[in-house]
Order: C-alpha cells, then structure tokens, then sequence
C-alpha cells in the first residue's frame, strides 16, 4: 500500500525557505486493483490520468502500458480523503512511478523532480513532496535551499509528546489559502511578524523534535500554535478557533495547521498522551493517533 503523508512542520513558511518535516501516515492509503465490475467513480480521472502531456512527457514511465491496463479495468483503491492536504494524488504518483518505471533511481532530487511532474497533472503546480513522501515511507526532511534528506531523529529524552489528526469534517481548497498569504508576506507589516516570531518558533521547534529534547518542543510549539491563531485566522475554520483558544490556554494542548488548512485535518498536539485525553472530551470532533 502506498500511504498518505502528513506535514508535520513547516506549513506556508517552507514557501519562504523555512525547513519542513514531512511523515508518511500509513493509517490512510491507495494501492491498486482490478475493477470487479462495478463502475469505479474515479476511472474517468484515472484514464485522463494515463493519458495526460504531464505522464507522456516523463521517458522513463512506460505509459502505454498504463493506458492498457486503465482499459483493461485497473483502478486505484485508496482510503485517503480528498481535499484533507493527506496526498491523495501523491500517493497514485507513488504507485504509478512503482509499477510502470523498469529504471528506478534511488536519488531523492531526481525522484521529486518526476514526481514533481507526474503530480503537476493535478494541481498545475507540484513541489513533488506528497508522492516522494509516499513512494519512501519515510520521514523527509525540506532544507532552506530546497533539497531533500531522509529525516533522522534522535530517541526521545523523556516521554514522547502526543500527536493526534483531528478531523474538521470539511474539506478544503489549498489554491486560494496559498494565495492569501502570499500576499500578505509580501506585506511588511505581516512579513515582520513572521520573521521576528514565526520562523525563529519553528526553527526552535524542529531542531528539539529532530534531537528529541521533549522538554524544549513545548514553548515554541505553544508559541506556534498562538501565532496561527491570531494571524492566520483564513486557515482556521471558525467554528475551530475557540476549541483552538481554550486547548492553548489549558498549557498542556496545542492546536496546529495540518498543511494548508482551512478544513480537512487539524494536528493536537499534547504534552502526553495522558494531557490529550483528559480535555478529549471538550475537543468537538474525532481524534486520531499519529
């Protein structure tokens, strides 16, 4: 099964050179079938799909071998919810590059760049991550220059802190959030802000997770978490935003963007297990383990 992704760290501000943590979330995930006779809904997008300039123009894909077999009845079976910033495509980009590539690379630059390709189909415009993430089943981690490693963390120094998905219970459109800030990063009053307290939190925040010094992951995530809310408040479906108020305030909970947000899933974040699940029952929606 080729699973979805979750991006844990790094939401909008990788677009500004910020590093980010991508995970592969084997909870959700696609894999391919034969159709039994019964009309698959996604078939049409499969077969535009096989047929794309975007798929024609990658040589090392032998796409008329997937045309065939997309005629024939193959279909991709996959549980990760569209619209959930999870890579529903990513992950047919994954399987696709799998099972109709003889000349497989092993280098993660080359891998993105196709899957960067391959995924440009469905969104205009890809990064490459989602499908690079699912294809590796692995941790990536985004440098400020762009390139891309296996991430490797340290064991935990004390208990693990707790991450939960929380699902909003409505999806979401990326293109459109993307914009917003965008705009306003260009913006100096806005850019100041993300500078002088955003990038500085989340930089503190991935250096403790990667090192696993659970004492210090707090108070910048904390300090992340305060930020979206008060600035990126598009990105956060209003009916969330006083759950998101009142876990920041227990000091022992935490709110964070899932992605692109404005639906789709939220990421709670919890000091331990034991915190999440003593105020589970004020967080109005379901809960997740990561």
């Amino acid at each position: 099964m080729y699973p979805a992704k979750v991006l844990l760290f790094g939401e909008y501000i990788v677009l500004l050179g910020a590093r980010a943590l991508t995970l592969p979330l084997e909870r959700f995930g696609g894999d391919w079938a034969w159709d039994n006779g019964d009309r698959d809904p996604l078939h049409e997008a499969l077969h535009a799909f096989a047929h794309s300039s975007a798929l024609a123009q990658i040589a090392v894909l032998d796409t008329a071998s997937f045309r065939r077999d997309v005629a024939r009845g193959l279909i991709f079976r996959s549980n990760i919810p569209s619209g959930y910033g999870l890579g529903s495509s990513g992950a047919l980009c994954a399987a696709t590059y799998d099972r109709y590539t003889q000349a497989k690379t092993t280098d993660l630059s080359e891998l993105r760049h196709i899957f960067a390709q391959m995924e440009g189909h469905f969104h205009g415009k890809s990064s490459g991550l989602d499908p690079l993430t699912s294809y590796v089943r692995r941790p990536l981690l985004v440098a400020p220059q762009g390139e891309v490693t296996l991430f490797e963390q340290q064991p935990w120094q004390g208990e693990a802190p707790a991450v939960f998905l929380l699902d909003t219970g409505q999806p979401r459109q990326t293109g459109p959030l993307v914009q917003w800030f965008t705009e306003q990063s260009h913006q100096r009053a806005f850019a100041n802000r993300l500078e002088t307290t955003l990038l500085p939190a989340h930089e503190a925040l991935l250096t403790a997770w990667q090192e696993g010094r659970a004492a210090d992951v707090w108070a910048p995530l904390q300090q992340v978490s305060a930020f979206q809310l008060a600035h990126f408040q598009p990105m956060i479906p209003e009916r969330w935003r006083q759950p998101w108020a009142e876990m920041l305030a227990t000091g022992e909970v935490a709110f964070k963007l899932c992605g692109a947000g404005g639906g789709g899933f939220l990421l709670v974040f919890g000091q331990t297990a034991a915190a999440v699940s003593t105020v589970a029952s004020q967080i109005p929606g379901p809960l997740l383990a990561l």
